[in-house]
């Protein structure tokens, strides 16, 4: 039975009679959680009543970041707030990043866009307990970073890297609906990555804003930033403008890595073909490296530089192959066999040449575990990824949620 002290603690402040019902109708059927609310906004509030609100866990609060008294409240109630507190804040939903950064800076962990559906205010308030623990009290969690690189142009690394995302989430309930592990994809093919279209997300250009002003990613950038999706995989995409290949620095990859992977227990990171000098970061941090090739002599040989590239900085980097568009023979012929021993490496990932299952996908701007799960290629990603999670188990700690 679960007494009132120990339940999950959230506070609204809000005007509007809407918004505190919506997110009551919401969370009043779960007996874990205490909603409170007050009719007012933060700058109404004195100094010393803002301070008080410090010990929820989490506090939800409509703003404008045009307003600088809110924006000074909200100042006063970060330094005041104790290590696990949440601060929400709901704005209007045509907020731009600017005006979310300078919620941000002013002590915000995130931001949620007005009118939410009802529906969701649960989840995202369920995540935003998860983000306090991982993000204020949390220690020593360390997520699992993969890189995918392709051999040649073409040889299908986002369509490996969208699909393996998706599938490391391990879903339980009975529909198999609810994320029971926390996965990021990050494209960082600044010039010519196509995750966002491939999932159809909206365009969306924090990779390129971050580059120009020149900022370190921190929590409450990133998790404002990117896209979160019906199946719980959170998606920074490249930006839908061009930019430099040389636009970002070491330091900003770095610290974009190490933030995700306290907050997630997997970073599929989908590289760019050009080896620019950024991508150092991605090679120290990375835990795998899934090279993704067919069995041409010149993709093969290509394939093998890439091996030694990326192993010259990180010698104890696991590289797994993967075969794109050719099932899994029965028989190894001599051109696989002689693949192998050029590569060093075994040859256990074929995924099949799917058109149809990929090209719906693609139509859709779905993953293939959605559009065609029981295709040829659909259970060939399935088996990639439970190989995956195999030989990457997550820390013990991150199920217990």
């Amino acid at each position: 039975m679960t007494t009132p002290d120990s339940r999950k603690s959230i506070l609204v402040i809000a005007t509007e009679t809407g918004v505190v019902e919506a997110i009551g109708a919401a969370m009043g059927s779960n007996s874990a959680v205490r909603v409170d609310s007050q009719p007012t906004t933060l700058a109404e509030m004195n100094g010393r009543a803002i301070k008080a609100l410090g010990d929820y866990d989490v506090i939800l609060f409509q703003t404008s970041p045009d307003d600088e008294a809110d924006l000074a409240a909200i100042r006063t109630l970060a330094e005041a707030r104790r290590g696990g507190t949440v601060l929400v804040a709901l704005a209007d939903g045509n907020i731009p990043l600017s005006k979310a950064r300078a919620l941000s800076h002013a002590g915000v962990d995130e931001v949620l866009p007005l009118p939410r559906v009802a529906a969701e205010i649960e989840r995202e308030v369920a995540r935003l307990g998860r983000f306090a623990d991982k993000a204020h009290g949390g220690a020593g969690h360390q997520g699992r970073i993969i890189a995918v690189a392709q051999a040649r142009g073409g040889a299908g690394s986002t369509t490996v890297a969208v699909n393996l995302a998706d599938r490391l989430i391990e879903r339980k309930g009975m529909f198999r609906r609810k994320s029971q592990t926390r996965v990021a994809l990050v494209d960082l093919d600044l010039q010519f990555g196509t995750v966002g279209s491939f999932l159809d997300l909206p365009d969306q250009d924090t990779l390129l804003q971050l580059a120009l002003d020149g900022t370190i990613p921190d929590a409450n950038f990133l998790a404002q930033s990117m896209t979160r999706m019906a199946s719980g995989l959170s998606v920074l995409a490249a930006p839908a403008r061009f930019a430099p290949l040389d636009s970002l620095r070491p330091d900003q990859v770095a610290a974009m890595l190490d933030v995700l992977r306290a907050t997630h227990d997997y970073v599929v990171v989908d590289l760019p073909r050009a080896l620019v000098g950024w991508i150092e970061p991605v090679v120290q941090r990375a835990d795998q490296l899934i090279v993704v090739t067919d069995t041409a002599v010149s993709s093969i040989r290509h394939c093998r530089r890439l091996i030694d590239f990326f192993t010259q900085d990180n010698p104890s980097l696991a590289v797994e192959v993967v075969v794109n568009h050719q099932a899994r023979p029965l028989i190894r012929s001599r051109l696989h066999r002689e693949a192998a021993r050029a590569l060093d490496r075994r040859l256990d990932h074929w995924l099949p040449h799917d058109p149809r299952a990929a090209c719906a996908a693609c139509d859709r701007g779905q993953p293939v575990s959605v559009v065609a799960p029981r295709s040829a290629l659909g259970r060939a990603i399935a088996r990639l990824a439970r190989s995956t999670r195999a030989g990457l188990p997550v820390a013990a700690q991150t199920s217990a949620r």
